[in-house]
């Protein structure tokens, strides 16, 4: 809570939201650029932290 200057418990949930968005967007950029990496361990790793990102959420 110090580290961000908030108070409210929500505006850290609000926060922490935010980063990760901006966290699926850089993702989802780096994977359309070419790499030497094969897509199909590429895709794997998108999918894994797509499973990773959904389980906190499910309740």
């Amino acid at each position: 809570m110090k580290q961000y200057g908030v108070s409210d418990e929500q505006e850290i949930i609000d926060v922490f939201n935010k980063q990760i968005v901006d966290s699926w967007k850089d993702i989802n950029e780096e994977f359309l650029r070419p790499t030497s990496m094969p897509m199909s361990i590429l895709e794997r790793i998108v999918n894994l932290t797509r499973v990773v990102d959904l389980y906190p959420k499910k309740k």
